[in-house]
């Protein structure tokens, strides 16, 4: 039903969402929501769109993020 997520990263325990959103427009964030209520991560990332910069995303290893 369009509630998901493009990427899932897991580290050990740590467990990490990550959605990608192309453009300025406003982002829908009901896949993070989802997958928040049923993993319990220990985070979530919106890159693009009204999230974090891609460029500023992209200049860090994904291990800075979790």
């Amino acid at each position: 039903r369009n509630r998901e997520v493009d990427f899932v990263v897991r580290s050990g325990r740590s467990l990490m969402a990550i959605e990608v959103k192309s453009g300025r427009v406003r982002a829908e964030a009901s896949g993070l929501d989802a997958f928040a209520a049923a993993f319990g991560p220990q985070r979530l990332l919106m890159v693009g769109g009204d999230g974090i910069p891609i460029g500023a995303f992209l200049e860090r290893p994904v291990r800075d993020w979790l």
